[in-house]
């Protein structure tokens, strides 16, 4: 009888533990093992892109690189998730990702190679964050940040942030344009509905936000920063999402 009640017990305690385990293990490892497979086939198309050309310049070789540092670090993650590492773990992998996209995305002749590995670290970020399936905060709710864009640069007049996924376009509307701007994700954009909010860090103008990314302008936030005294300055801003 003992017996009996030790294994009835354990076989309870066996069921509440997959009852309470969530379904976010396996839909994180689909997508990380989409994620792995996705980016060794960018690296090879990379490749055979570089290798059927007769002269290639600096940027050539390092998108080259990139592609190949970006297919280990996937492969990698996708190591990390089968191994059930912890999900702060996880997270800074998929940071880390994040980041090697933001070097990508300067890549203008061949940033649109990248949208398929950027749209599943997009999905394995919200996964992470709890709001893959439906969990965590929906939008309106609180003040949760997800994600951070740190940029710094020099303003004379006018000027507009455009935001999409983990690259900023400075858009010069009044005054001397400048080219020394410099910017940097904790995670791209996400591509879908978000409210971002900016603070200014330093500067003398005013900074708010002209656009909200939506469906219907493909998930783009703008900023616009505007400088209304005589010369340039260097500002810096921090925009939440």
């Amino acid at each position: 009888m003992r017996n009996f009640l030790q294994i009835f017990a354990a076989g309870c305690l066996l069921t509440l533990f997959f009852v309470a385990t969530p379904a976010q293990p396996a839909r994180l490892t689909s997508l990380a093992q989409l994620l792995d497979e996705q980016a060794i086939d960018l690296a090879e198309r990379i490749y055979e892109d570089y290798r059927s050309r007769s002269f290639s310049n600096r940027s050539d070789v390092e998108a080259l690189y990139l592609a190949q540092q970006f297919s280990a670090s996937a492969r990698v993650f996708r190591r990390m998730v089968s191994d059930r590492r912890r999900e702060p773990e996880l997270k800074d992998g998929a940071a880390i990702l994040a980041s090697l996209l933001t070097r990508a995305d300067s890549d203008f002749a061949r940033r649109n190679r990248w949208n398929d590995v950027r749209r599943t670290v997009d999905d394995i970020q919200r996964t992470l964050d709890g709001r893959g399936s439906g969990g965590g905060l929906h939008e309106g709710e609180g003040e949760a940040t997800s994600g951070r864009l740190h940029w710094r640069g020099t303003v004379d007049d006018n000027v507009q942030l455009v935001i999409r996924s983990g690259y900023v376009d400075v858009r010069t509307i009044g005054g001397t344009e400048y080219n020394d701007a410099v910017y940097n994700f904790t995670s791209p954009l996400p591509r879908r509905r978000n409210t971002v909010r900016v603070n200014k860090l330093n500067g003398r103008g005013t900074v708010r936000v002209l656009q909200q990314p939506s469906r219907e302008n493909d998930f783009t936030a703008v900023i616009e920063i505007k400088d209304s005294s005589r010369g340039a300055r260097m500002y810096e801003i921090e925009v939440l999402w």
